[in-house]
């Protein structure tokens, strides 16, 4: 009897913890970004140098930014990590994770110049826990002064924008 009632207790409580989980993966997948901009944004200060962020494939910046990102002094060419250039932090993503970055200038990372600001690179991240998971993504809106902030949006209409293939 006493399993039977645990049974359906935990049987109700379920989705209502699945759901909790996946807010909160997808609330720290959004902070990590933040705190990765920050980082990236205080380094090209700090060192009066540029610094880009993007995911790394063969040394290449490419999207959709996923696996691993990776914050590097970036003297040219743009956009990817050659010798003379310093890598100063990557980290990992959670597995199924994708981060869609769309800009003004179209690139595949962003960069932020000795002064703190984008390289006119004014654009919005949208942060995915995993495909398909539209109602726990997160869009990070940056100006081209370096400046980021979290947005809120409508997730039909992100569902739209996105396409078919959702996140």
């Amino acid at each position: 009897m006493t399993l039977l009632i645990l049974s359906l207790l935990l049987g109700a409580a379920y989705p209502s913890l699945q759901s909790v989980i996946a807010q909160t993966q997808a609330t720290t997948l959004a902070n990590d970004l933040v705190s990765l901009l920050h980082y990236a944004r205080l380094q090209a200060l700090h060192h009066q140098r540029a610094v880009t962020v993007c995911h790394l494939v063969d040394g290449q910046c490419q999207r959709p930014w996923q696996t691993r990102l990776t914050v590097f002094e970036d003297r040219a060419p743009l956009g990817s990590l050659e010798n003379a250039d310093q890598a100063l932090l990557t980290i990992n993503l959670p597995e199924d994770a994708k981060i869609l970055w769309r800009s003004f200038r179209r690139k595949a990372y962003l960069r932020f110049t000795p002064l703190g600001g984008t390289d006119n690179q004014n654009g919005s991240f949208i942060t995915c826990t995993r495909p398909g998971a539209i109602k726990t993504a997160r869009k990070i809106v940056i100006n081209r002064q370096g400046r980021f902030r979290v947005a809120q949006f409508d997730p039909e209409v992100l569902a739209n924008r996105l396409g078919e293939k959702g996140c």
